[in-house]
């Protein structure tokens, strides 16, 4: 099976990083300066790079793959069609300024695009497997920094419910999975990949995840070395899971914010009061 063989190989990969020795260890260039997603692409081209040697199917990058879909079906179908017809089109931000744009030459950013990675599979539209590609600095064997941002939680729900209320067919297409790299640097903006990890999102066990970050775009914060998967959960257990996550984690966050503004505006009225009192 097309699926079976690309999870083996990717954790092949995985394996032979975790088991190289020092100087066995993949290294990379990193940009001079490069932040936030310019930083994690030298990583996505490794790994693309990786992928295409060791499996038999096309592997795109996001803009190579929104490319490929432009040129091959959108001559002969609506972009509505598209997105009706498909579980993946709105996770890869397939809108129609963004096809506009390619159509013209350029690569407009896709930042929001969940798969770094896609990978096509089979010959029919939904057979793609989107990665999402993480790379987290360590320190020693701890990393450095916050958990990075996995997905945002309300943009999951809204995927989930799209998916069960109205594309039901089309679950057991759905395939997203994550690729952490974990690295220390190196001199001359080279680093050293030290460890690799491959998850599937939707059979994490969400009981055991951080708490929903609501002040950083409902984000889904989480590193990847401390996932736990439930290799037999259901996406509809995962659906439900992170829907109660979500509500209980958002009833606790309005509660402390409304307390907050409430002591803010009391603040704020006693000292309007004192500072007319003394004026007068």
């Amino acid at each position: 099976m097309g699926l079976e063989n690309i999870s083996k190989s990717i954790e092949e990969l995985c394996r032979e990083i975790d088991k190289a020795g020092p100087n066995g260890k993949p290294v990379i260039t990193i940009p001079k300066g490069a932040t936030g997603s310019a930083a994690g692409l030298p990583f996505e081209l490794w790994f693309t790079t990786q992928l295409k040697e060791r499996i038999k199917y096309t592997v795109f990058g996001s803009i190579d793959f929104m490319k490929y879909i432009t040129q091959n079906f959108l001559s002969s179908m609506e972009l509505d069609e598209l997105v009706r017809t498909t579980w993946w089109a709105r996770l890869q931000q397939f809108t129609n300024e963004k096809i506009e744009r390619i159509r013209k030459g350029e690569e407009p950013k896709l930042q929001q695009a969940l798969g770094d990675v896609v990978i096509k599979y089979g010959e029919g539209l939904n057979d793609v497997v989107l990665i999402n590609v993480k790379a987290t600095e360590v320190s020693g064997q701890t990393p450095v920094g916050r958990p990075p941002n996995i997905v945002s939680a309300f943009r999951l729900l809204r995927f989930l419910l799209e998916m069960f209320e109205k594309k039901p067919q089309l679950i057991d297409k759905i395939n997203v999975w994550l690729v952490g790299f974990y690295y220390q640097p190196l001199p001359n903006k080279k680093v050293k990949i030290i460890r690799c990890y491959f998850l599937d999102m939707f059979k994490l066990e969400l009981e055991k995840a951080p708490e929903i970050n609501f002040d950083a775009a409902i984000q889904i914060q989480w590193h990847l070395h401390d996932m736990i998967e439930n290799k037999d959960q259901t996406l509809a257990e995962f659906a439900l899971k992170l829907a109660n996550k979500y509500v209980t984690g958002w009833s606790a966050f309005v509660k402390v914010r409304d307390e907050k503004l409430k002591r803010l505006v009391q603040r704020l009225r006693k000292a309007v009061e004192k500072t007319n009192n003394q004026k007068s």
